[in-house]
């Protein structure tokens, strides 16, 4: 082969190589340029239409109301927590059970009622007074008695309620 010939094929294996490279670094260049503004241009128009990142996310289940669903950092979420609106709750401490606890107004209430025992009351000729304010735990007891009767009690005479009948004869 001559040098001019040679020469040519040389020539012509070189702008074969550069045509070829030109070729393969214009479609990576392309490809990489069109990728960046297709994912930038995707993204932003999935945040007007109101897609949210959620990459910074921290919530876990334990922060979600049960029944309910979020995203967090990529991944869906089921609630576990238990949430109880208290807001229409109206008691106070003095109305519910001396140590019992309850949710008032997303509050926790400590009672301060205090528990009554039950007894049995004997009736005397002075009145019995029982301090309120507490709750009564068991039944109360008052006595009554079998001679406790209108044909006993002398005529006029009101014992307990119970009018007398006895004339005296």
């Amino acid at each position: 082969m001559d040098n001019l010939a040679y020469a040519n094929k040389k020539i012509i294996t070189g702008m074969i190589t550069v045509a070829v490279s030109a070729l393969l670094l214009g479609l990576s260049v392309g490809y990489l340029l069109t990728h960046t503004i297709l994912e930038k241009t995707v993204l932003n128009e999935m945040l007007d239409e109101g897609y949210v990142l959620t990459t910074d996310a921290t919530a876990t289940a334990e922060d979600i109301a049960l029944g309910k669903t979020a995203y967090s950092n990529g991944e869906l979420l089921n609630g576990t927590t238990v949430v109880f609106d208290t807001s229409g709750a109206t008691a106070t401490s003095n109305v519910i059970l001396q140590g019992k606890t309850a949710y008032v107004n997303g509050e926790l209430i400590i009672g301060t009622l205090p528990q009554i025992s039950g007894r049995t009351i004997s009736p005397t000729g002075d009145p019995l007074t029982f301090n309120g304010g507490g709750y009564l735990s068991s039944d109360l007891i008052v006595k009554g008695d079998n001679n406790l009767l209108p044909k006993n009690i002398k005529k006029g005479v009101m014992i307990f309620n119970v009018v007398g009948s006895y004339d005296g004869k």
